[in-house]
């Protein structure tokens, strides 16, 4: 009986265990498809990426929603300054609203306030993230060896050394539109002139508000992508050219 036993126990115990799965790496995910929504002032359907959302609140004063969350109906405008007075002057909120609304002073510019807050804000989530070079020789090194996806250059740089560097990007996108101290309270460093944002969902939204902020202030020599392109898919077909 003890023999039995013993042979089966033997029979019982477990082969050697199979070799492990190696882990395969995720593939970055990229940014969901921009939907698209009507204008209330052209009344051509287009990206969400190229319109600002506006709501009436409670006291039927017209704010912007550009996190897109606020509660209410949705008043979406192409986004620049001129498509916002214009429809300030013709009734397009009040007709899209359906009721009298009113809009503050100003408004125009605390959007471009606060569209180059939000864009200066993906900068410092970059650096955290570790997906940006700072400094003309590390963004000259990301440039010349494809890892770049954004060229950012301070707009008030010297310009001979800004063209040199937009040369060396060839057809990335590149960001002019914000001074030096811009960059540097975004980043923590002093006197930022040049930097270099690598592919990823940072800087496929820091693209979108650097477009969307476009329409409000003045862009100097900065090469936007049409809105909607993100910054991968634009490096990818820069390096297939």
């Amino acid at each position: 009986m003890s023999v039995r036993v013993a042979k089966k126990a033997r029979k019982s115990r477990p082969g050697p265990a199979a070799p492990a799965t190696p882990a395969v790496p995720a593939r970055r995910r990229g940014p969901a498809p921009a939907k698209r929504r009507r204008c209330i002032l052209s009344r051509r359907e287009l990206s969400t990426a190229a319109l600002i959302r506006f709501v009436a609140g409670p006291d039927n004063i017209i704010t912007a929603d550009l996190a897109e969350r606020l509660p209410g109906r949705g008043l979406w405008l192409s986004a620049s300054r001129a498509a916002l007075e214009e429809a300030r002057g013709n009734g397009s909120f009040a007709r899209a609203a359906r009721g009298a609304v009113k809009l503050r002073d100003g408004l125009a510019d605390l959007v471009a306030e606060q569209l180059a807050l939000r864009a200066l804000n993906y900068l410092g989530l970059a650096l955290r993230s570790g997906v940006i070079a700072i400094g003309h020789d590390q963004v000259r090194a990301d440039l010349s060896a494809g890892r770049a996806a954004v060229l950012l250059q301070a707009g008030d740089g010297a310009p001979r050394a800004r063209a040199r560097m937009r040369a060396l990007a060839g057809g990335l996108p590149s960001v002019e539109m914000f001074t030096r101290g811009e960059l540097s309270d975004a980043l923590g460093r002093a006197d930022i002139v040049h930097a270099a944002l690598r592919p990823s969902r940072l800087s496929d939204m820091f693209l979108q508000e650097s477009g969307r902020l476009a329409g409000f202030r003045a862009i100097g020599e900065s090469r936007l992508p049409v809105a909607g392109d993100t910054a991968n898919e634009i490096a990818d077909r820069v390096g297939n050219e």
